[in-house]
């Protein structure tokens, strides 16, 4: 695979992941005060998680380095990791209190 090729497949699933935590983030502002507090860490280390994984996938982008297999081992495994955060906070979420399908608008 290409490395612009892998670029805009690993993009596609950064702004999904994006999508998901903007909808957590609607939920949360749901909660009463006290919920909220203990959601904020979380939230704010999932942002965390998803900002590492856009910016190295950005320098893999703009570097494209010739032999980019050990970056791209990297990448594997943090967008393993950061998937796994944002899939298991979604379903830990009570999205009752979004219209999932708006979330583009």
């Amino acid at each position: 695979m290409e490395v612009k090729d892998y670029c805009k497949v690993m993009l596609a699933e950064v702004t999904a992941w994006k999508q998901k935590l903007d909808a957590m983030k609607k939920v949360a502002d749901n909660y009463d005060s006290a919920e909220k507090e203990k959601m904020a860490p979380f939230i704010g280390q999932i942002e965390q998680e998803i900002a590492a994984a856009q910016d190295r996938l950005d320098q893999l982008k703009n570097e494209c380095p010739a032999d980019w297999s050990p970056m791209k081992k990297d990448l594997d495994s943090l967008f393993g990791t950061v998937g796994d955060s944002v899939d298991k906070a979604w379903r830990d979420f009570d999205l009752g209190w979004v219209d999932v399908e708006t979330l583009d608008n």
